[in-house]
């Protein structure tokens, strides 16, 4: 019952989002790439996320990037752009996400679960507001919403893991930190060289 009151809002919000955003875009309706189709992968994906999401969020999503990435990559589907469009819409859902799961904890969690939630309600408001219409306008490559949002995800996931260490004891050399650094510094890595190449985007469709 948590889960299903914790995931369902988040979920039919991130599917709003997909909708909007997918509907009338013309890349995927000059390739023949259906809402449903999106939709089927948006499907695919949160169920698979959905099971590894009891081990652990960051687990939910570097499922979700590799489940993504290999149905894109089979289907044909232009990767930045489609990683661009679900993570956009992951960012508008996780603070309903994050709210939801507010109602069934208490003492630190319930700390940890309200402030993620405004940091990721600036982060969708600062992606909606600048960098999503840059991408649309190609004033910025297709993927760099992603990278953005791995970095920043990556950070904040991190300095949760701390302030949730059992007994108020800091163990730094744990595996969900140490598995956190590795993708954070991975995702820092994809973020400069991103930027090396200027982050701008003087390829047309």
């Amino acid at each position: 019952m948590e889960i299903l009151v914790t995931i369902l809002p988040a979920f039919l919000i991130f599917l709003f989002s997909i909708y909007k955003i997918v509907k009338d875009d013309y890349v995927f309706i000059r390739r023949n790439i259906s809402l449903e189709q999106v939709f089927d992968i948006a499907i695919i994906v949160f169920a698979i996320g959905l099971v590894l999401m009891k081990f652990s969020l960051l687990g939910a999503v570097l499922a979700g990037i590799m489940i993504l990435y290999l149905i894109a990559k089979y289907k044909k589907i232009p990767l930045g752009r489609i990683f661009d469009f679900f993570t956009f819409a992951f960012s508008i859902a996780l603070p309903i996400g994050f709210l939801s799961h507010a109602f069934f904890v208490k003492g630190m969690d319930l700390t940890v679960d309200i402030i993620n939630a405004v940091l990721f309600l600036i982060f969708a408001f600062f992606s909606g507001k600048v960098v999503y219409p840059m991408i649309m306008s190609r004033e910025v490559k297709e993927g760099s919403l992603h990278i953005i949002f791995l970095v920043f995800f990556t950070f904040v996931s991190f300095v949760d893991t701390l302030f949730l260490q059992q007994k108020g004891n800091l163990v730094l050399l744990s595996i969900p930190n140490i598995l956190l650094v590795i993708f954070f510094i991975i995702s820092f890595f994809l973020f400069f060289k991103q930027a090396n190449s200027g982050f701008t985007n003087k390829k047309r469709i």
